[in-house]
């Protein structure tokens, strides 16, 4: 269930350029958040920034109570959060509809091989999912696929390397890894039909792999991006288009029905 709190501050730090990592100290959060789901920040002391600025869940520590987000400074409102060293910050959260856990109840097994595809800031919330995954004791039978347009702004790599994941990665310059997009590391992945796929990035790689997906036969769920105002549903910023199994198309709200759709579901 979300809730309206204050959350201390207690780290934040610059991992890549105008990338950063804040951690706040929210126990009741840490202990509802799932992977994918986000929470709406108020960043200002007064009403400008007005709308509050959604953020992904990065990464939490339910024994600690420690959650943490990893945004990029694109305005005013994330340049102000990016400022703060200390202090509280206003949040609702956990908010929208996260990732679907495939427990070896839903699959028969535990070990249904799994790929999780990031690009560029879109590989900040599947930290937290890897976090769930590895936490089940199969990270062999998960890969991990992380793109970026150069080396610099590679974010998790190491860091899922520590959890014990695979990681492959691609950059457009070269700099690391395949030079080209991580769709065309997804490419040769899906030749050997991996169960499930997890997917978050920028709407034109999502596009590609959900294509990819549809003709490989291969199910998953991407979580998109979309400008949110209320966050709870309330208004129609956040509609995006999606179809059911019937190809019906209308419109959801990505705050609350989202924003993790089935790869299938979204009309791009």
């Amino acid at each position: 269930m979300s809730q309206l709190m204050m959350a201390e501050i207690t780290g934040c730090q610059e991992t890549g350029p105008g990338v950063w990592v804040t951690e706040l100290l929210a126990p009741s959060l840490a202990q509802a958040a799932v992977p994918g789901q986000f929470i709406h920040i108020r960043c200002g002391e007064d009403s400008d920034p007005l709308l509050r600025r959604p953020i992904s869940i990065h990464a939490v520590c339910r024994q600690s109570g420690l959650v943490k987000i990893m945004f990029q400074v694109v305005g005013k409102g994330t340049a102000w959060l990016a400022g703060r060293r200390d202090g509280w910050l206003d949040i609702m959260g956990p908010l929208g509809r996260g990732f679907t856990m495939l427990t070896a109840e839903k699959t028969g097994t535990a070990a249904v091989p799994r790929l999780v595809v990031g690009g560029g800031i879109g590989a900040a919330p599947l930290y937290f999912l890897l976090q769930e995954l590895a936490g089940t004791g199969y990270a062999e039978h998960v890969k991990v696929l992380l793109g970026a347009r150069n080396a610099e702004q590679l974010l998790i790599h190491n860091a899922v390397k520590l959890l014990g994941f695979s990681v492959s990665v691609a950059t457009d310059d070269g700099s690391a890894g395949y030079q080209g997009p991580v769709t065309d590391l997804l490419a040769e992945e899906l030749q050997c039909k991996p169960g499930y796929v997890y997917a978050c990035g920028p709407a034109p790689m999502l596009k590609t792999l959900c294509g990819m997906l549809h003709n490989a036969g291969v199910p998953g769920e991407v979580s998109v991006e979309e400008r949110m105002a209320c966050g709870v549903g309330a208004c129609l910023s956040c509609v995006c288009r999606v179809k059911d199994a019937g190809g019906l198309e209308t419109f959801r709200h990505a705050c609350v029905d989202g924003p993790v759709f089935a790869a299938g579901e979204v009309v791009w």
